[in-house]
């Protein structure tokens, strides 16, 4: 009997401390950001691609495209991928915050010669907060 309270107690505790971490507050950064049209956003799936249809409103320029992507353990990471106007490439702002395995940071990139969301070239990264 005292094997089967045992097992019982380690069935239950597998579980604990695996429940996602709430997102983290938005930085300043992100919220006070000059508002763009908005592209349909995009909640992905492991292996999911960004539709064409978003990437090319994107692709228009002067719009931001929401996307949420899994990580390999499956927490939703955030991220906004910014087509300014007269500005070469693409600003993104990515939310980490719900990333139990990472750093858990807002970061900004600039991305001077980024071609779509999937190919963002060499990018100044930013940690936020």
């Amino acid at each position: 009997m005292a094997r089967l309270r045992l097992l019982l107690v380690a069935l239950v505790c597998a579980g604990c401390g695996t429940a996602d971490p709430a997102p983290v507050a938005a930085p300043a950064e992100f919220t006070a950001r000059d508002p763009l049209a908005a592209c349909p956003a995009q909640d992905l799936g492991q292996g999911d691609r960004v539709a064409a249809e978003a990437l090319a409103c994107l692709a228009a320029g002067g719009a931001e495209l929401a996307v949420t992507r899994p990580t390999t353990e499956g927490d939703p990471v955030a991220s906004w991928f910014r087509a300014r106007p007269g500005v070469p490439g693409l600003e993104v702002f990515v939310d980490g915050s719900r990333d139990r395995f990472g750093t858990g940071d807002w970061l900004r990139l600039d991305c001077p010669g980024a071609t779509s969301p999937d190919d963002l070239g060499n990018c100044t990264e930013t940690v936020l907060g």
